[in-house]
């Protein structure tokens, strides 16, 4: 059993589902423990930042970011990827702004010039600087990899273990059961959007579909609740749900349809992998935390080329669907910050059926066991003090 103190209430997480506690309301509105997550948990993980469509030519780049840190992902003249801290070493000036090209990386502020490959070209007025090392100045390195044959993953930690082997399986899985997963193209865009809510909460809604039937109308009627199967991994997860036979609600899914399973992966911490039933298509979804209580929803869309863009289901994916999460979320991140709860109980179904909250508690833990328990207890043994200190 993981305990972690705090004046607010204990954590009663524990390691059987059937037996525990959720993380309290204070994991998700408390700042310090938001700024611990960040070196803990987000500035130690892979995240994704683009697919390698948007990364065919020398020059090509991705910009991405994890909180605060910025990052530059880019082929450079040689075909190497690299993946590089998104800022000037001169000022401090933001280098690159969204996706593009670039055969040199200048600094818009001061003109310091950057090679592809990370390395100092450049700056005006440096003749003047007898001692000036130019290899002092080169771009600071993050690690990249390609997940899947196509996906681009960066880590802060440059001692990260390698994403293939932490994810072990998912890969495999993805290029196996998503229909056309080779052929498919990027659509263009990048679809996005907040919710006022801590990225956990976002990351706990996805990982069940206890709600589904009462809160996505038009999900439970296009998918059978009763059919659903979910497996937990190390570091991942897979909820199956097959294509409802009797359907009252208008949705495009033709009787023909090359895909009838709604399939949803989630791997650690903020990455989705999202399947519908219909046309093979395949979106990618994060959920990247910009504040204690604020997430930003980001990602991109896959399909096959020779199929016309369904704007209905489209529509639906990404509006419909995404604003009732929204709600939902928006709602428990504001009930997490009342005096009237504490923590919850896991709902837990051995069947790993719609019941279940398995993959939720699995997060849980795994929140639980990145965090530390030592250094959250010498952290909120800190905050008691500081609480019950006579000002």
């Amino acid at each position: 059993m993981h305990a972690i103190r705090d004046i607010r209430g204990p954590v009663t997480v524990t390691d059987d589902p059937g037996h525990s506690g959720t993380l309290p309301g204070w994991a998700y509105t408390d700042q310090d423990f938001f700024a611990r997550e960040r070196e803990a948990i987000h500035f130690r993980s892979w995240h994704y930042a683009g697919c390698l469509e948007e990364l065919r030519e020398a020059g090509d780049y991705v910009t991405a970011s994890i909180l605060d840190q910025s990052v530059i992902v880019i082929r450079d003249k040689s075909g190497e990827l690299g993946g590089f801290y998104n800022v000037c070493q001169h000022r401090a000036h933001e280098l690159l702004r969204g996706r593009g090209r670039a055969r040199v990386i200048t600094c818009p502020y001061h003109a310091w010039s950057y090679g592809t490959d990370g390395h100092f070209r450049g700056a005006r007025g440096m003749q003047n600087l007898p001692d000036f090392d130019p290899r002092a100045f080169a771009l600071k390195p993050i690690r990249i990899e390609v997940f899947a044959g196509r996906f681009v993953f960066f880590n802060l930690d440059l001692d990260a273990m390698p994403l293939a082997e932490q994810a072990g399986g998912l890969a495999e899985e993805l290029q196996r059961e998503v229909v056309g997963f080779d052929r498919m193209a990027l659509v263009p865009g990048t679809p996005s959007g907040t919710m006022k809510a801590n990225w956990k909460v976002a990351v706990d809604n996805y990982l069940e579909c206890y709600h589904c039937s009462i809160a996505h109308p038009i999900l439970s009627d296009l998918l059978d609740m009763k059919s659903h199967f979910i497996k937990t991994e190390k570091i991942w997860m897979s909820q199956i749900l097959d294509l409802k036979a009797n359907r009252k609600i208008s949705y495009p899914v033709a009787e023909d349809a090359a895909v009838k399973q709604g399939r949803f992966w989630w791997m650690w911490p903020t990455t989705t992998f999202n399947v519908l039933p219909g046309s093979p298509d395949l979106s990618v979804f994060s959920f990247m935390p910009i504040g204690v209580g604020s997430t930003l929803q980001i990602g991109q869309c896959f399909t096959m080329p020779d199929v016309p863009a369904d704007l209905a289901r489209h529509s639906y994916r990404n509006g419909v669907l995404t604003d009732e999460d929204v709600v939902l979320c928006e709602s428990v991140q504001r009930g997490l910050a009342s005096r009237g709860y504490s923590s919850g109980r896991f709902m837990y179904d051995p069947a790993a059926g719609e019941l279940t909250e398995a993959a939720v508690h699995h997060f849980h833990r795994m929140v639980v066991t990145a965090m530390g328990m030592t250094q959250c207890d010498a952290a909120l043994t800190n905050l008691a003090e500081q609480a019950t200190r006579p000002t």
